[in-house]
């Protein structure tokens, strides 16, 4: 995945009271989350078609394709999934042919 900030930040928020509650913390502390930007949405990126297949994961494509499995989560991000477990064989996944594409524009 893209770096994610070393940024701390407090929640306290509602939502995990049957968390905090029975622990007795008044929050936890946490690592900010990466927040893609809406352009990615507009990036006019080269792309070539790939039929999903038995064996296939995003690791290996990446590997294949930009030299690097940790470009994984540009493959998912292009496909707006998150993991190869929202794939079924014989979907039609978009590569990019250049990972910069979206990595320049996150």
């Amino acid at each position: 995945m893209p770096d994610y900030s070393r940024e701390k930040t407090k929640n306290d928020s509602e939502v995990y009271s049957f968390l905090l509650d029975p622990r007795d913390l008044p929050f936890i502390i946490q690592y900010k989350t990466k927040v893609f930007s809406k352009n990615i949405r507009k990036i006019d990126m080269k792309i070539y078609r790939h039929t999903w297949k038995q064996g296939d994961k995003l690791y290996k494509l990446a590997a294949q394709q930009y030299g690097n499995f940790k470009y994984w989560w540009v493959i998912a991000l292009a496909n707006k999934i998150s993991s190869e477990a929202d794939l079924e064989y014989g979907d039609e996944i978009v590569i990019p042919i250049n990972a910069n594409d979206i990595i320049n524009n996150i």
